[in-house]
């Protein structure tokens, strides 16, 4: 049996988080982590290129795999990508995403805290680009609040999806990533607010 690391997020840091903890991968002395990241999400979802390590018996099998696979990327995307990692201006980079990711999520949780104060914020992230908010009532509210959101013009994730077993609570997910900056970020909330607002039988809470 194998552990599959999968560090595609280790990039998406903020830049007041602590320090990080090493990979799996840098404690395996017997070839039982297979360790895969990827340059996409900190760079361009364009850029579909990505990196496994390993050690051992596995490398090669999983080598003679990768030598196939490898024809499937276009080498301008390769040559791209090695460019970029091996540029002096490639740091910056990593520094400037780090500072606006945590700059987006310190107002989306301000404006959170301040707009939707009966969802619970239960984890402020040092790193990634979403939170999730608890919901005061069953998962079966999850559906009726991601439709009012959706038909206010925000579009937010239910969390069920992500759990591989029941959910212990509602969530959603809200992602700062890929909006624009802090600006929309308080449009986002304040049209999910209103969709709150605007649910069917609502009162004091969420409806189940």
């Amino acid at each position: 049996a194998f552990v599959v690391e999968d560090d595609f997020a280790r990039r998406l840091v903020h830049a007041d988080a602590g320090p990080q903890p090493e990979p799996l991968a840098a404690h395996d002395p017997d070839g039982v982590v297979v360790h895969v990241r990827s340059l996409t999400k900190i760079t361009s979802p364009s850029l579909r290129v990505g990196a496994l390590a390993a050690r051992g018996p596995v490398l090669e099998r999983l080598r003679a795999i990768q030598v196939v696979d490898s024809f499937f990327v276009p080498r301008p995307v390769q040559e791209a990508a090695l460019e970029l990692v091996g540029s002096p201006s490639w740091e910056r980079h990593l520094r400037t995403v780090a500072a606006e990711l945590g700059s987006r999520r310190t107002a989306m949780t301000a404006a959170v805290r301040s707009g939707l104060p009966e969802l619970a914020l239960p984890h402020v992230p040092s790193g990634g680009g979403s939170i999730w908010l608890r919901l005061p009532g069953p998962v079966a509210g999850e559906p009726a609040l991601v439709a009012a959101a959706l038909r206010a013009g925000v579009a937010v994730a239910p969390g069920r999806p992500y759990y591989c077993a029941e959910p212990p609570a509602a969530h959603v997910r809200l992602s700062f990533a890929a909006v624009s900056g802090a600006a929309e970020i308080a449009e986002g909330v304040r049209r999910l607010r209103a969709a709150v607002d605007d649910l069917p039988g609502r009162s004091d809470s969420l409806p189940g």
